[in-house]
């Protein structure tokens, strides 16, 4: 019957029929009767599909009485048609599509009955036997419900009864349970008293222990708040400090800048003095020189010449040093007074930027601002990008003589024409007077050698 577990043997017949229906639908090429096809009067006139439902009404049978329960002898009958079916699918099946066809299905319909005929014996009866069990146990289970509903029926009744016995059983036992463990409860809750009352003796030492601790925490709070504020005054001080001695410290360096070049600007000063009094003096000396050479008849306009280059030669030195010492002199006072300048910002800043924040934090900003531009500004701005080389150099690089030579045509023509009619001037004027020395050297000079020969 269905539900229970199929035997191994029977697993086996039910693939072979399996096979066998394959090889059926393989083997025979249409669902035409096989008589008509193969023009065979003396085999049966069925078709691929009647063939098929034979060993299908097998597979059938066997899923519906399948057992799990066959003796030995039944075991080998069934067996035994393994090797027949399989007999079938390879030799038999294929005959039935050629000439031997007359004889190949009579002899796989044989098999197909006696196979379904031994079936039938063996588990036809098992099939009985399990239903009649079936319908005794079917039979036997109405009689258990019918007790079953007496058994119901009669506790129902006992049940308002059985509660309050139960309950009562339940205060008994747990009356009985008390009793028994009365003893014991009583030491434990000794025990549990004694650890309470160390333990509220514990808690009291810790709870003072506690108070001191939350004293002392606030003692440490206060000083520490304490530390806090004088760390932030002290951190205060040291940012104002530190202002203070950027401030002083750019002061000093500018000072000290300032200093080095008015000390500087004494010594160039000194050593102007001095190219103008030497100066002066070679000047004074060359000048008498010069005039008493002019004066004397005898002088030649060579000497002359001479005395001149070397006049203008001694007072050229002082006058170059004394143009360089003037233009040192210039650039340093202007540097010292940038400097100068620069440290009274810096020692006025921090004042004035306590004052500016107290005021307003705009202002403290523009301070800044200025401050900063004013000390960003570089002394180099007071020297001049132009070196020249001589004061003739400055002279002739001045704007002025620039704008005349571009506005003046010829400019610098007429200068150079102005200056050799000048020095032509000169030697015209020198000339007769040296002229007139040589012609008088030269008549005492024949004169003498007369006053000789006499």
């Amino acid at each position: 019957m269905k539900g229970l577990v199929m035997h191994a043997t029977l697993e086996n017949i039910l693939q072979q029929l399996e096979a066998v229906n394959n090889q059926l639908n393989n083997v025979i090429q249409n669902n035409e009767p096989l008589a008509q096809t193969h023009n065979s009067w003396g085999s049966p006139n069925l078709n691929k599909t009647e063939l098929i439902s034979k060993s299908k009404h097998i597979i059938d049978f066997i899923k519906n009485y399948e057992t799990d329960e066959l003796d030995q002898n039944q075991d080998a009958l069934i067996s035994n048609y393994i090797k027949r079916l399989e007999y079938l699918v390879s030799h038999t099946i294929p005959q039935m599509w050629s000439s031997n066809v007359n004889l190949a299905i009579p002899a796989y319909l044989f098999t197909i009955d006696s196979l379904k005929n031994l079936l039938e014996s063996i588990l036809v009866p098992y099939a009985n036997k399990l239903a009649a069990d079936q319908v005794e146990a079917l039979t036997k289970l109405k009689k258990l419900n019918a007790r079953i509903r007496s058994i119901e029926a009669k506790i129902h009744e006992v049940e308002p009864r059985t509660d309050s016995l139960t309950s009562m059983v339940e205060r008994i036992e747990q009356a009985s349970e008390a009793a028994e463990q009365l003893p014991t409860d009583l030491a434990s809750l000794k025990e549990a008293r004694q650890q309470i009352n160390n333990l509220f003796s514990d808690s009291m030492k810790e709870n003072k222990e506690i108070e001191l601790l939350k004293q002392n925490s606030k003692l440490l709070d206060e000083e520490i708040n304490n530390y806090a504020l004088n760390a932030k005054n002290v951190l205060e001080r040291c940012e104002t400090a530190y202002s203070a001695a950027t401030s002083v410290g750019l002061a000093a360096a500018f000072t000290e800048r300032s200093n080095i070049l008015s000390r500087s600007i004494k010594w160039w000063v000194a050593g102007l003095i001095f190219a103008l009094g030497v100066g002066g003096y070679f000047g004074s000396q060359r000048l008498s020189s010069l005039s008493e050479l002019l004066k004397d008849t005898h002088s030649s306009t060579i000497i002359i010449f001479i005395n001149l280059l070397l006049s203008l030669l001694s007072l050229g030195a002082p006058i170059w040093f004394s143009w360089l010492a003037t233009k040192q002199i210039g650039q340093r006072f202007r540097l010292s007074e940038d400097y100068a300048f620069k440290a009274s910002v810096s020692r006025a800043y921090e004042g004035y930027s306590r004052e500016a924040a107290r005021v307003d934090k705009n202002m403290e900003t523009r301070l800044l601002a200025s401050a900063l531009s004013r000390l960003d500004e570089q002394p180099l701005r007071f020297v001049e990008n132009e070196n020249h080389g001589s004061p003739w150099h400055e002279l002739f690089s001045s704007d002025i003589v620039k704008q005349a030579t571009q506005t003046v045509p010829g400019f610098a023509g007429q200068v150079a024409e102005q200056i050799k009619d000048a020095a032509s001037k000169a030697v015209i004027a020198i000339t007769p007077k040296a002229t007139e020395i040589e012609s008088k050297n030269s008549t005492s000079s024949t004169s003498n050698p007369s006053e000789d020969t006499r």
